[in-house]
């Protein structure tokens, strides 16, 4: 059946009464007041953030954390409301991201010792034919120089195959060669010596 013109304002209302709105606005219109919406239940089983912990976590092989470092990335993690599952995956994309950037440090150092070396090589005054007597000459100095633990220095920190570094220990050791190097003396000029001063040289005299 059709609805008429003068019909319409009693279906509209009608509708209106049957609609969700349309109550809605009955209710706000009785109680003078919006519906409270029902507070959602708590998790009884989910801690709260500032309450949560954590267990220890799996690190790569050689690597370690304790928890003091750890604590800011854990305070974070509770924080959020991150579980120990989603926590790990964080932990072990900062351990792989720290491992690259290790590798890079480490490559990077390796490929500026190969530079240094090949500069050694070719320099022309104490690289290629005559890098052997080079190096034993910067070994004389070193040993001439009898400080403990130079040696493993040079090595360890790289500076061993710098060439400025070798060029200075492969001089010390020509001086040291042709007595014109003393360590711990001041330079002074050579004067001519005695018979009685060559035989007797660092001999007490009877």
């Amino acid at each position: 059946m059709e609805t008429t013109v003068e019909q319409a304002p009693q279906v509209a209302a009608e509708l209106q009464e049957d609609s969700l709105l349309g109550r809605a606005g009955e209710r706000l219109a009785a109680d003078g007041q919006e519906p409270q919406q029902p507070a959602p239940e708590a998790d009884a089983a989910e801690p709260a953030p500032e309450h949560r912990t954590y267990g220890e976590f799996k690190l790569p092989e050689g690597m370690t954390a304790d928890a003091e470092s750890l604590r800011p990335a854990t305070e974070l993690f509770a924080e959020t409301g991150l579980s120990q599952e989603q926590a790990q995956k964080f932990i072990d994309l900062a351990m792989a991201r720290e491992g690259a950037a290790a590798q890079r440090i480490g490559q990077a150092f390796k490929d500026l010792q190969n530079q240094w070396v090949s500069e050694i090589v070719a320099d022309p005054d104490i690289g290629g034919d005559r890098l052997n007597v080079s190096l034993a000459s910067a070994a004389r100095a070193i040993d001439r120089l009898d400080i403990p633990g130079l040696r493993e220095a040079l090595s360890f920190t790289g500076a061993g195959n710098h060439p400025a570094i070798v060029k200075a220990f492969v001089r010390l050791g020509q001086m040291i060669s042709e007595d014109r190097f003393r360590p711990g003396q001041s330079a002074r000029s050579a004067s001519p010596r005695s018979p009685a001063e060559v035989i007797y040289d660092g001999q007490p005299r009877t």
